[in-house]
């Protein structure tokens, strides 16, 4: 795990400002604090901080081939370079490390950029071709390591992260407008763009390859090429005991090779059936010698300790507790406000820091269970839409009075999963189109909340709805899925999990200097899960249906069945009380007004509301609340 950047003059011309790839090393020292390289020539320049897990005495960067004429750097463990080695070595081909990074070389050596859909695993990578005057960049397929570019005339910049490109000369810092409907909307920046709006992101599962002044960016590797299609026929009970078994095999196979490592391991645990799993197979694999990891919290609501404490002792593990109180939260939260160089609306950011922090005191390599909510249908928004199709059967008057004064008597809650708020949500959006319900229901401010947000002197779309939804209708041109639920998983796992929760937590672990991996994103997995039609993940209004037929032998039935949490923080209530001040300074009426961004009035009435507990504002006042910390510190420069 590291983190990567580099300078290039697409003319191959001599670069104007060649001497700044040492000041954006220096920026991301975080993601690599163990060694530090770079490779250098008139026109190009490559430079890595390396944080050392696989090969730590000859697998420093960059690397090179036998002649030196192709040069490497990456960010990110290629899980399956033993085998691909060894296959290298029988056809010739002579290695200087052990490194995983070195494979990548060779097999380029072979097949070009081509070489990607050999790779298994989570990667960043930069590769110079001197002898066809080729620059590679490109990403792996979930998108679990970031990669940012600028392109400004014949100069192209790049960087794991954004702090990094901002110290070269000349990228501005003004904001993409278009993006910020997003972010206020999604609570993240679909890709490509970001906050800037010269920055962009390379899309997961693309490679950019910059040859004879041209630049060219593709995929290569779809996730909707394995999609099961409607046409397909539903499976026998056979087939899906066959599944069921498949799945469990496949997901013995990601966590094993997610072991390989020449450092201590670990394993986030929160109690729930995605982490359980990957401590029930580690622990088949690696029998007591196991690091287990887990957060609690006061607040009795979102306190999971009983069911983690049930699985470290069910598995043994060497488990390890860190309890969050208010007070080590919001200073986590204002220490994470120095690397989020991004807005990041997911409060789960702060505990993913604070346990990242906690576990690197004891190990280097942890493995998460992102992924699996977005393949086997894990959110109650999949409920939603199967509660929408029998919502929307019922006359339209019964709709419209009933249900509308329903809505309006729902009780506030500051509880972790507050009913009340979702039935509002599902009430006043179940009649909008299936994608654009589901991102309401899972998103931040509405379309009607989003028009109110922004000042009059906004200069971006208007309304500011406008264009929200155009996300969406990107991700599924030419999708065709067997059943709306299918269809809303697809769209999470091609934005949600990949600007969202990919981001989370590749930031919080590395801020850390600690490698996340998560097994439930290995390629194989993927493919398999998303050629599985809706009904075997959400059955009725079960959700995760096969997961938990595949997992029943190995964990006991309260964990895999309990009620889905997530990794929850207590905003709701601590806006109220605890953080009332910092967030009351941070969305002060004065500062607000002074910045011009957004409808004060607008701002002022949401925080009363919330603070006299009439509405539960959580969602979109932790949103205001982060862009507002990230504004501070990064809109006007450092």
């Amino acid at each position: 795990m590291c983190g990567i950047c580099g300078i290039f003059n697409v003319q191959l011309e001599p670069l104007a400002h060649g001497d700044r790839i040492d000041r954006m090393s220096a920026r991301i020292r975080h993601r690599g604090p163990d060694s530090e390289g770079k490779f250098q020539l008139p026109h190009v320049a490559l430079a890595i901080r390396r944080l050392s897990i696989i090969d730590l005495q000859t697998g420093d960067q960059p690397l090179a081939n036998e002649t030196g004429e192709i040069t490497l750097v990456f960010n990110g463990e290629i899980y399956n370079y033993r085998e691909l080695r060894a296959g290298l070595m029988k056809r010739g081909h002579h290695f200087d490390t052990h490194s995983d990074g070195e494979v990548i070389v060779h097999l380029y050596e072979e097949l070009g950029p081509d070489c990607l859909g050999e790779l298994n695993g989570m990667f960043a990578i930069a590769l110079w071709d001197n002898r066809a005057k080729r620059l590679l960049l490109a990403r792996d397929r979930a998108g679990e390591k970031p990669l940012y570019y600028w392109r400004g005339g014949q100069t192209l910049v790049f960087a794991s992260e954004i702090k990094s490109l901002l110290e070269y000369p000349g990228i501005s810092r003004a904001m993409d407008l278009t993006a910020l409907t997003y972010y206020f909307s999604y609570g993240y920046f679909p890709g490509p763009r970001s906050v800037f709006a010269e920055i962009k992101k390379l899309p997961a599962a693309h490679r950019m390859v910059v040859e004879g002044g041209n630049t060219r960016i593709d995929a290569y590797w779809r996730p909707q090429d394995y999609l099961r299609s409607p046409e397909q026929a539903p499976l026998t009970r056979r087939q899906e005991a066959e599944c069921v078994e498949e799945l469990a095999v496949r997901l013995r196979q990601a966590t094993q090779s997610r072991l390989v490592s020449d450092v201590p391991l670990g394993v986030f645990l929160s109690g729930g059936i995605d982490s359980s799993t990957i401590v029930a197979i580690m622990s088949e694999l690696t029998p007591g010698n196991v690091n287990t990891f887990s957060v609690n919290f006061p607040e009795k609501t979102f306190n999971e300790e009983a069911y983690s404490t049930l699985v470290a002792k069910r598995f043994r593990t060497q488990h390890h507790v860190l309890t969050a109180d208010q007070a080590s939260m919001q200073q986590a939260l204002l220490t994470l406000a120095n690397h989020l160089d991004e807005p990041v609306a997911d409060p789960a950011v702060i505990p993913t820091y604070m346990i990242s922090r906690f576990a690197r005191e004891h190990i280097k390599v942890a493995l998460s269970g992102e992924g699996s909510d977005e393949l086997f249908g894990g959110y109650p928004t999949y409920l939603g839409a199967r509660l929408a199709e029998y919502y929307l059967r019922l006359p339209g008057v019964l709709r419209r009075q009933v249900f509308a004064r329903l809505a309006r008597l729902l009780p506030v809650s500051s509880t972790a999963v507050p009913l009340g708020l979702f039935l509002r949500r599902f009430l006043s959006h179940a009649e909008k189109s299936p994608a654009e319900r589901h991102q309401i229901w899972f998103g931040m401010f509405t379309p009607t909340e989003l028009d109110h947000l922004f000042s009059p002197a906004w200069t971006g779309p208007q309304p500011p709805s406008r264009d929200i939804f155009l996300p969406l209708s990107h991700v599924l041109e030419g999708v065709r899925c067997d059943e709306t639920v299918s269809q809303m998983l697809y769209l999470d796992f091609r934005l949600y999990l990949e600007d969202n929760l990919l981001v989370k937590i590749d930031r919080a672990s590395m801020a850390c200097s600690l490698e996340l991996r998560t097994p439930f994103l290995d390629h194989r997995l993927i493919e398999f899960a998303e050629g599985l039609p809706g009904s075997l993940k959400v059955r009725g209004f079960q959700l995760k249906y096969i997961l938990k037929k595949a997992v029943e032998r190995w964990l006991p039935p309260e964990i895999v069945y309990r009620q889905k949490r997530g990794f929850s923080v207590p905003i709701a209530s601590w806006m109220r009380n605890e953080l009332r001040p910092l967030v009351e300074e941070t969305l002060s009426e004065g500062k607000l007004q002074r910045q011009g961004l957004f409808n004060v009035a607008f701002v002022r009435r949401l925080l009363k509301e919330h603070w006299a507990g009439n509405a539960d504002h959580r969602k979109t006042l932790w949103t205001l609340f982060c862009f507002q910390l990230w504004y501070d510190r990064w809109a006007a420069g450092d």
